[in-house]
Parts: C-alpha cells; sequence; structure tokens
C-alpha cells in the first residue's frame, strides 16, 4: 500500500515506471514509487536498471523490499506485531516524511494521550517505554486519530504544503482509512 500511495497510477509490477519530479520536489528529478534519485541514487539506479531491462516484476520487488527495509525501525518501536495498523500508519509516514518527523509525530500524539515525552523526534528507550505503556492499554483506534492529527499538523507546518498539501493530506487520510482497517 505504501508503494500505492507514494504513486497512485502504479497498480503493481506491469504499471511501476520512473516519473519526473515536479520542479518544487526537493527530491530529486525522478522517483520510482517514492523511491528519487536524489535521496537514494544507488537504490534508485538498481531499480531503474532493473525496468529498463524489463525485469518489472523484479523491479517491483525490489521496490518493496526498499519500503520494508526503510522503515524496519518502526517495529522496534511497537516491539510486537499485536498493532498492525499503527505499525502500518507510522511506517508510511517514516517512508514519506523520514525518521526524526515520524518520531517527532509519535511524540506528539503520545505527550496529548497522556504519556509524556520530550519531543526530539528520537524514538529512544523513554519513548519505546511509553508507547508500549500506551499500546497496553489498549485503544489503537482512538491512538491512530492522535497519530493522524499529529502527522496533518506535521503537513500543514512545512513551508511546502501550499504546493503538496493537499496531496499529503490525501495520502494521510488514506494511509488512516487502511490502517483503521487493520485495526478493526
Amino acid at each position: 500500500m505504501i508503494l500505492l500511495f507514494e504513486d497512485d497510477r502504479a497498480t503493481g509490477a506491469e504499471s511501476l515506471c520512473v516519473r519526473k519530479l515536479p520542479a518544487a520536489d526537493t527530491g530529486g528529478k525522478f522517483e520510482i514509487c517514492g523511491i528519487c534519485d536524489g535521496i537514494e541514487p544507488a537504490v534508485f539506479a538498481a531499480i531503474k536498471a532493473l525496468l529498463d531491462a524489463g525485469r518489472k516484476v523484479e523491479a517491483w520487488d525490489a521496490c518493496l523490499q526498499y519500503v520494508w527495509d526503510n522503515t524496519k525501525a518502526v517495529v522496534g518501536w511497537i516491539g510486537s506485531a499485536e498493532h498492525p495498523g499503527i505499525e502500518f500508519f507510522l511506517r508510511d509516514h517514516y517512508f514519506n516524511s523520514g525518521s526524526r518527523n515520524t518520531g517527532r509525530i509519535l511524540q506528539r500524539a503520545l505527550c496529548n494521550d497522556g504519556f509524556p515525552v520530550d519531543v526530539d523526534g528520537v524514538v529512544g528507550a523513554g519513548s519505546r517505554k511509553a508507547l508500549a505503556d500506551r499500546l497496553a492499554r489498549g485503544g489503537d483506534l482512538l491512538f491512530l486519530d492522535h497519530l493522524r492529527k499529529e502527522r496533518e499538523a506535521f503537513y500543514r507546518s512545512c513551508k511546502q504544503f501550499p504546493i503538496f498539501g493537499k496531496g499529503w493530506l490525501n495520502r494521510s487520510q488514506k494511509a488512516f482509512d487502511f490502517a483503521r482497517m487493520l485495526s478493526a
């Protein structure tokens, strides 16, 4: 789903292709489902080479593996597979906005839910303990809503919000809806 959120025209291996990024995008000039030549040039080049060779299934699998590997820190934050909706929502934001920004939305959501932690973007032992305590309390759907609100606030605070904000908020809502389904 993260790949599909990154490129809503991609529906799988056969539709995978290189897309030109908008001039205002800071990720580079081109991307393949959110894997940008300016941020991950070696990964981008390897996947592009697979596409150029007509090996679309391998390219799709490489994209999937990259997302999985790139966002695996979230699993360590949560500590178990018992909260798939929260894991997905955090992984999606992590892939879209990075570790520190995801750490900040998590920490703000924890604070707003009665689990005060430092909001520094580093999900260390204190943040992981607070998250474990929060998750043990139950109510994943309520916590997902706190995460959604913090993610939207983060996007609204970005200087590029006037350019990309509508798309970011749409993606956040799609990720939230999918996460809710996983949590139900």
